[in-house]
């Protein structure tokens, strides 16, 4: 009986001890750039947006999955894919490795993975900063 209570609470303890948290940051607000600071007089001015000398550029990824609940390493992957964790959300996002800046080579790749079997591969669309 001893052994059994024993083997039930190290059971316990070791699956408590499996289950992954999400980090501190999925549970803190959104800090805008647009948030009202309160000035010595008592007025409120907004806060002063940042200039970047940066262009946006447009990206395209192929997404074949979000896995929820699931594992990635149960299954085989085309090597064009990779398994990205996403703690926030608590899912595994199945995307091409690579971002296209020309959508044809998107689409190209696309279509091959569709041939092979990934019925609801798709376009998603980056906004990338050079």
């Amino acid at each position: 009986m001893k052994s059994v209570l024993t083997m039930l609470c190290c059971l316990v303890a070791f699956a408590a001890s499996a289950q992954t948290t999400k980090p501190s940051y999925c549970e803190e607000g959104i800090n805008t750039y647009g948030s009202v600071v309160s000035v010595d007089n008592g007025t409120t001015a907004p806060d002063a947006l940042p200039a970047f000398a940066s262009t946006p550029t447009t990206e395209y990824k192929i997404q074949v999955a979000i896995l929820r609940y699931t594992d990635p390493t149960e299954y085989p992957f085309h090597p064009a894919l990779v398994a990205r964790y996403r703690p926030c959300e608590e899912v595994w996002v199945v995307e091409s490795r690579e971002s296209f800046s020309d959508r044809t080579d998107a689409q190209s790749l696309q279509t091959e993975l569709k041939d092979l079997g990934y019925g609801s591969a798709f376009i998603t669309e980056l906004v990338g900063y050079m």
